[in-house]
């Protein structure tokens, strides 16, 4: 029984792996859209007297809360679908197969916000190096 839990939690760590990857693309994606939406938002800000590092803090900051704000659906999930596979598991086994600890949710915290950030260097990077004048006239 130790080897089918041990070969499930290396799946399931597999998968967890390439989703984590996935959602670090969609962050880039999504900040470099917004990037490319609000130039003439960065050439006034800009033209206004901010600094490239508050750009860049800008749009690090609104990925981070991306991050953040979908931890919550992710915990959701994982304790709904975690109730119902060990209720539906207890009538064979007298233990719970998922089992959902402090220290998965501090992981979970941090790995989100260091995806979070690490996915916002090069859109943040690429705002911040924005000339405000190209950045105003930019349609």
């Amino acid at each position: 029984m130790q080897q089918y839990v041990g070969l499930a939690s290396t799946a399931l760590s597999a998968i967890a792996g390439v989703s984590l990857i996935v959602s670090a693309l969609m962050i880039i994606v999504t900040m470099y859209m917004s990037v490319s939406e609000r130039t003439k938002e960065i050439g006034i800000l800009r033209a206004l007297g901010q600094s490239k590092g508050d750009i860049r803090l800008l749009f690090t900051s609104e990925s981070i809360l991306i991050g953040l704000f979908s931890l919550v659906p992710a915990f959701v999930l994982a304790y709904g679908i975690g109730a119902l596979l060990n209720s539906a598991l207890s009538s064979i086994v007298s233990f719970n197969f998922i089992q959902i600890t402090g220290g998965n949710i501090l992981t979970t915290i941090v790995l989100a916000i260091l995806i979070s950030f690490l996915a916002a260097l090069l859109p943040a990077n690429r705002a911040s190096k924005m000339n405000p004048i190209d950045a105003l006239s930019a349609d």
